[in-house]
């Protein structure tokens, strides 16, 4: 049987007891209670049949109505308090003897009564008071007959109750030896059952663990019982088996680690990353070649010494609190960071530090390992320069405009002004192009986009379409009479003259203007396609000039 079904039966048996055993203290308690009030009660009726034989007796001789009336008022009560102990008592046949004794009482002190009356008016004479007082005699000597019988049946009735009430505390002497001798009988039950399931096995399993501590790894644990330890005592030798198998797996594994300590060390010295080990305070224990050829400072000269040599100064207090907060909190940073080489040259460097920790899991050293991507940057800008700017004017093209144009318009909605999205298409530039050759074009389409960029604010955009289109893309505007002078100047810019392998070209640009936010929600393409419709309109309208559509309003 399993020790936790023992204790809990165990538990059962003890809590059931206890209740059994507080149920008759209880009971016992209760019934010799009311046995108490019964003796009292008894006691109380013997004083009260006494009072009524000491007023029949004081009547017989002062023959006085007041006594008589308080003979019959005590009689009264006593009967009353019978017949109500006739009702509710268990011994009906003591308390209805004691009745029947209260009202022969009665009957006879009416009597009594009677032969103290006088008969007529006429004066008794000596032989008549002779014969009433041998009768009152009679009926005192029966009256005192009757209470003694009263008297004695209400004290066999207090006498019953005090052998019950006897009996009963017998009975709670003996619960109160019974208890305790009970209680020990139990608490030795479950010290033998503690002795014989959890301490013996305990003991023994200590003994097994004490002599495998010591190198002794034949010792086997032998509790083979159905509960508890019996399980436990079968994965203890389980272990134990596992055990010299593990001895056997960490012996060859450490003579292979050796063999990686060698080979890590010679890792170490010929890998083409730079490798820096720093204490837990951040001061460097070790360099490899690589980091000497990456830095330019030598293993000797960064020995003892804080990383922040290498610092570059490119980053913000909020870099090094995220990188700090990534390498404490998940034991490894990775990223892109900018140093500074001995020689003062900034470069760019892919780092990968991580937190070494013992088996206490503190940190004993910082491990951090980098390599120079300083070219892979600068060829990642060039690349990012192509995909976002035009080949010829170096202006942002369609995708940046886009990106940009997407800002603009939550920024407009943010802070609550507008911005205006200009098309701009030059008027006459195939002719040019045509007349003087595809170079001589180019050339004027850069001199212009200069001219149109000198023009406008630090916070404005141009930006080339394709061809002979472009786009400018006005933001902070707080009213639409503000965006009329700028539109004046990009009329300006766009028809001076450009210089062009000594030839001076001049040409006209004609603008279409959407503004935003308007009255119903647009998007960039709308957007676009309204500026483009009211740029046409320019066009047919004369060119060198500026048509507004989707007129927007401030919200």
């Amino acid at each position: 049987m399993r020790i936790r079904s023992l204790l809990f039966s165990f538990m059962t048996a003890a809590l059931s007891l206890t209740l059994v055993l507080g149920a008759c203290i209880g009971r016992l308690a209760t019934e010799s209670g009311e046995l108490a009030q019964r003796e009292q009660q008894a006691r109380k009726r013997s004083q009260q049949v006494s009072s009524l034989l000491v007023l029949a007796h004081e009547f017989a001789l002062h023959r006085e109505p007041r006594t008589a009336q308080q003979w019959r008022l005590l009689h009264a009560q006593v009967v009353k308090d019978l017949q109500n102990k006739l009702k509710s008592s268990a011994d009906s046949q003591e308390a209805s003897e004691s009745l029947a004794s209260a009202e022969l009482l009665g009957t006879i002190f009416a009597q009594l009564l009677e032969t103290n009356e006088p008969v007529d008016a006429q004066p008794p004479n000596e032989a008549t008071q002779d014969l009433q007082r041998q009768r009152s005699a009679l009926l005192l000597d029966q009256l005192l007959l009757n209470s003694q019988v009263l008297t004695d049946s209400v004290q066999r009735w207090g006498h019953h109750a005090d052998q019950r009430r006897s009996q009963l505390e017998k009975n709670t002497r003996r619960l109160a030896i019974a208890i305790p001798v009970l209680m020990l009988l139990i608490l030795a039950w479950l010290a033998l059952l503690l002795n014989r399931r959890i301490l013996k096995p305990l003991k023994h399993l200590e003994e097994t663990v004490s002599a495998i501590s010591q190198g002794d790894l034949t010792q086997r644990s032998a509790t083979r019982t159905q509960d508890e330890f019996g399980e436990l005592s079968a994965h203890f030798d389980a272990m134990a088996v596992d055990l010299v198998s593990e001895l056997r797996h960490e012996v060859a594994v450490r003579k292979q680690a050796e063999a990686q300590l060698q080979l890590s060390a010679s890792v170490f010295t010929h890998a083409r990353e730079g490798i820096m080990i720093t204490d837990p305070a951040g001061a460097i224990i070790d360099v490899n070649e690589t980091f000497s050829q990456i830095t330019g400072y030598s293993r000797d000269e960064v020995l003892g010494r804080n990383p922040r040599l290498l610092s570059s100064g490119r980053h913000d207090k909020v870099f090094y609190i995220e990188f700090w907060n990534a390498l404490l909190n998940q034991g490894m940073w990775t990223g892109e960071i900018w140093n500074r080489r001995k020689t003062g040259e900034i470069y760019a460097e892919m780092q990968t530090i991580s937190a070494v920790r013992d088996e206490q899991g503190q940190v004993k050293q910082y491990l951090s390992l980098f390599s120079d991507i300083t070219t892979l940057k600068e060829h990642e800008s060039q690349l990012k320069n192509i995909a976002y700017h035009d080949a010829l004017t170096g202006l942002p093209n369609r995708l940046l405009l886009n990106d940009r144009l997407q800002h603009a318009m939550l920024q407009s909605k943010r802070r609550k002004d507008m911005l205006a999205l200009v098309y701009l298409d030059l008027d006459g530039f195939k002719s040019v192009n045509d007349r003087h050759g595809h170079a001589i074009g180019d050339a004027l389409l850069v001199g212009i986009a200069k001219n149109i960029k000198l023009a406008l604010r630090e916070g404005d955009t141009l930006a080339r379409l394709g061809g002979d289109e472009f786009i400018v893309l006005l933001v902070d505007i707080y009213k639409q009479s503000d965006c009329g002078p700028m539109l004046e100047r990009i009329l300006g810019a766009a028809s001076a003259p450009v210089n062009c392998s000594g030839l001076s070209l001049q040409i006209s640009a004609s603008l279409g203007v959407a503004y935003y936010p308007q009255a119903a929600e647009v998007n960039a393409t709308q957007l676009l396609q309204q500026a483009d419709q009211a740029m046409y309109e320019a066009k047919h309208e004369g060119k060198n000039r500026f048509r507004i559509s989707g007129l927007g309003e401030l919200t």
